[in-house]
């Protein structure tokens, strides 16, 4: 009777944690949804916007804490791979507004806590460094031929 108790508990207690999975999963695409409608309803929130209105630049600053904290929501449930974060991080640090507001706002951002948590940061700021070196390169001028200097 005892084992047949137990086994029941262990059964609702397994249930129940697909529950919460369920729940987490809802609730973030919730939160994707409407940061998506967000940036639409007030474009100059969007930090990748090509085409962003002039605006009080915190707004921007907003949109990034924004998506900055629903891909660190990803990432501590699980559903949030280190490929797909540096993807995501590559999009974002393209710009140099974004990469600006990281070396403004980095080490303070987080509580940095857990292991996963500095994980976390220490991928954001790789991800933040690689664009700096990434566009300064880029910047450079070509050389043009005929300018005295050797092909």
């Amino acid at each position: 009777m005892s084992i047949a108790a137990l086994l029941a508990v262990a059964i609702a207690l397994v249930v129940q944690q697909q529950q919460a999975r369920t729940a987490q999963a809802v609730d973030v695409r919730e939160r994707h949804f409407e940061l998506i409608k967000l940036m639409l309803d007030h474009p100059e929130l969007d930090y990748n916007a090509t085409d962003r209105p002039p605006a009080d630049e915190r707004k921007t600053a907003i949109g990034m804490s924004l998506w900055m904290a629903h891909w660190n929501t990803l990432w501590h449930i699980g559903k949030l791979e280190e490929k797909a974060l540096r993807f995501n991080l590559e999009d974002l640090f393209a710009n140099a507004e974004a990469r600006s507001w990281w070396r403004r706002v980095g080490s303070a951002w987080s509580s940095k806590g857990t292991r996963k948590e500095r994980r976390f940061l220490a991928i954001v700021g790789e991800e933040c460094e690689t664009a700096r070196t990434k566009h300064t390169v880029q910047r450079r001028e070509p050389v043009k031929s005929g300018s005295g200097v050797r092909d």
